[in-house]
Formats: C-alpha cells, structure tokens, sequence
C-alpha cells in the first residue's frame, strides 16, 4: 500500500520547491511539518470520508497533503456541479466531512456518520466533467493513478512543471502527480488569470514541462512572450490535437517535446504519441505495442480496455462490451497505416439528415493560416433541421469590409476541403472562444 505523503516525501530533499504561485513558495520540507500538526490538530478527519472544496488551485495544492494524510476517502470536488449532483456523489460515497479551503482558513463541515467499511487502500474520488451527459463519479487506488509516473527523484530536480488544468480533475491530478512522484516543482496558474501574466509567470519561475488542451496551447501561441517559456517537454490532452497545433508548437518551441495523451477520467491514461503526428498509428489497434491497454475499432468508434482504468465507478454507468472494452465515444477514421479522431460521437449537428461534426471542421478551419482557433455548432433551421455556424478568432484585427473579404475566403477554402452540407452557412469573427474549467471548449 502506498502513502504518497510519507512514502514519496521522504526520499525527495527538504528544501526542494514542493508549489510556488507569483506570491508564495512552499517546500517539500514545509508541507511535511505542515502534515505533521495538521493530524494532531484534526483528529476527527482520521481514516473518514472527505470532500475538499476549494476555488484556488494553489491553495488545495497546499492542503490536499494534509488531509491526504488522515483520510480514508478523498473526493476532489469540482466547483461546478450542481447542487442535486453534489447530494447524490456525497451519498454515493458515504462522505461524512467536507473540508473547504480558502487562502485564509480551512473549515471542516461534518455531513454524515457513516459506519466505514474496513478497507486497507486509500481511494480518490474524481467527477468526469458530464460534457455530454450528468457527470460521473469514479474511484481510483493511488497505485491505479500513478501507473505511468516516472518516480525518478534525481531527474525530476531538473523539471518544473507548469500547471494549467484544475486540480480537482483528472487531467490536473495526472500533472500534480507526476510532479511530486519524482519530486519536481509545481508552478500553480489559476483558472481566472490573464494569460499574458500565466506566461510571464511562467518564464520567471523557469517552468519547462506544460501540459494543457490543444485549445489552451492556441491561446498561448497568440500571447506575445510566450516564445520566452523555457520549455523540453510540452503535451496535448484533452481534445483532439490537430496536425497544425502540433507543427505551431514544434515551430514555436523548438527545443521542446512534443506529444499528445490520449486519457479519460474513467478509462485513465490510455496511450501517448511521440511522432509529432496527428491520430496514431493503426497498429496501436489490436494486440498492439502498447502495454497495459487494448484498442479496437467498432463501427468507427474507438473501445478502449485498459487495466490504468478507475478501480470503482460510483456513479454513472458506461457502454463495455462483454469482453470489457468501453466505448469512448470518439469517432475515428483510418486512412493508409494511421489512425485520426474525427470528433465526439454525441457532439453531432444533424443537417438536413447528414452528419456533421463539429472538430472536423474545425480541424479544416485551424488549419487556414489566418485562423488562430474556431468553434463549429449547430443553429435551428426550419427547413434543414440544423446549420453549420462557425465563430472564428482570427490572427489579424479586420476591419467590417475586411471580415467580409475574409469570410469569403474561409468559405471558399471549407468548399475546398469539405462537401457542401458541412461548409459553415454562417460565419462569426469573435475575440476569445471560452473554454471550461478543463480547458476544453464550452460547447453548451
């Protein structure tokens, strides 16, 4: 059984920078003696089930140690979800506290009593972000979490890693693991800053490892010092990272790695590609290469077995076939020796009958060199059912005359990309496309 707290801290040097944000640093040494009072003073939290809430990703960061340390369940809990959803998770799995956290003080609620069950492993509790659907809870055993850190603590003083995503998901929890496991520094940014000064952040605390969504990385590309980032290692999750994201990164961070992970909440970290390619190649199909997980295609939809999965899924159901593979739900498309994902299976526009999807468009429209991102939706139409709408960000300021001009020429470049019902009928020039707290584009 592993206690990350103890086990993993103690080989990793004291005064080895454990967190930092643009206001404060904390060591691995600090957080240690920080545990230490935290159970002396919390003895109630001891082998029960808790809830962490908070809005700073720094500051749970810096408390989720200390709570780690005691309890028998830990829920990372999401800030968004609703209020029937929160009651049916905290059901579900039997929380008796909550514990929220702000920058000031840490106050602990007591929910429940709940008579615990004795079992031996600690679980963590994770929320899929419910995109197409009520979120799901899951549960993992810190081992099942950790299958794919490295746990080098001499090389992993040479890595700071930046963190972009929100702890409390799995995506967050995947970077502040494999920051810890090997002892490296996490560089905290928060959701709500502006991303000039996450960059510039960045850049002064020497960050060089940075995963995030293609979606992100298209908005650090357009910041102006972002060629300043001392990156080796970049990666791409999350959503599909099309081959023009990728050349803009190996363009832009030329000393840098570059690969795109393929994970999900529920199925865990599924496989990496290294190549600098777009999809992945078609013999990660099958009894593949790959270890620890088995591919398969079905009916243009990619299943996925894997033993890097969750342990338990607490609430939610999944679609797994009889011989234990689940349905991702992303659409795939094979051509010659190379498999690429299209787009989400429940993320269709129905167009006068045929089907539309939104990423491969979008994947048409990046692709334009004046484009830095798009979003593709549907809009109600009498006649078709739904159209084809697009807003774009484009990479120069347009006047009125020139987005006419413009907007012509990106239709006209769809016309020679794409067949007629999937070319965009209408056309939107914004300057920012939203993401959520995952970092993938709002679609809602």
């Amino acid at each position: 059984m592993i206690n990350l707290f103890t086990d993993t801290f103690n080989v990793i040097p004291s005064d080895r920078v454990y967190i930092q944000n643009r206001h404060q640093v904390i060591t691995y040494g600090e957080i240690q003696s920080s545990i230490a009072k935290f159970k002396d003073q919390n003895p109630e939290l001891i082998g029960k089930n808790c809830a962490l809430v908070s809005n700073s990703r720094f500051d749970l960061a810096k408390s989720l140690p200390l709570v780690a340390s005691v309890a028998h369940k830990i829920f990372l809990q999401p800030q968004c979800l609703k209020e029937d959803v929160i009651e049916e998770f905290y059901s579900k799995a039997d929380i008796e506290y909550v514990v929220k956290i702000s920058h000031a003080d840490i106050e602990i609620v007591k929910v429940s009593d709940v008579v615990i069950l004795n079992k031996s492993e600690q679980e963590w509790l994770l929320s899929t972000s419910g995109t197409t659907g009520t979120p799901k809870l899951v549960s993992y055993y810190i081992a099942s979490l950790m299958k794919t850190t490295k746990k080098d603590v001499v090389k992993g003083a040479n890595f700071n890693w930046g963190l972009c995503y929100d702890l409390n998901r799995f995506a967050g929890m995947q970077v502040y693991l494999q920051a810890i496991a090997s002892g490296s520094s996490l560089t905290i940014s928060e959701s709500e800053e502006d991303l000039n000064l996450i960059v510039a952040d960045f850049t002064d605390k020497g960050v060089n490892c940075l995963s995030a969504t293609p979606s992100f990385w298209r908005k650090v590309l357009m910041t102006k010092n972002s060629n300043s980032l001392p990156l080796k290692r970049i990666t791409l999750g999350g959503e599909i990272a099309d081959q023009t994201v990728l050349n803009s990164l190996k363009r832009h961070f030329v000393d840098a790695n570059v690969i795109h992970i393929y994970a999900s909440t529920e199925a865990g970290v599924g496989f990496t590609v290294k190549d600098y390619k777009a999809g992945f190649p078609y013999d990660y199909i099958g009894i593949s290469k790959l270890s620890s997980i088995e591919l398969k295609i079905v009916d243009d939809l990619l299943w996925i077995k894997s033993n890097r999965g969750a342990d338990t899924l607490l609430n939610g159901s999944l679609d797994v076939d009889i011989d234990g593979f689940i349905n991702t739900g992303d659409i795939v498309e094979v051509i010659n020796d190379r498999v690429f994902f299209v787009g989400r299976d429940s993320g269709t526009i129905n167009v006068g009958g045929n089907k539309v999807i939104p990423e491969e468009i979008e994947s048409v429209l990046n692709s334009h060199p004046d484009v830095v991102q798009s979003k593709v939706f549907g809009k109600k139409n009498p006649v078709l059912g739904m159209l084809v709408n697009a807003e774009i960000v484009s990479e120069k300021t347009l006047a009125k005359d020139e987005e006419k001009v413009f907007k012509k020429e990106l239709i006209m470049f769809c016309k020679s990309e794409l067949v007629s019902f999937k070319v965009p009928a209408m056309i939107k020039f914004v300057d920012n496309i939203a993401v959520n707290e995952s970092g993938k584009i709002v679609r809602k």
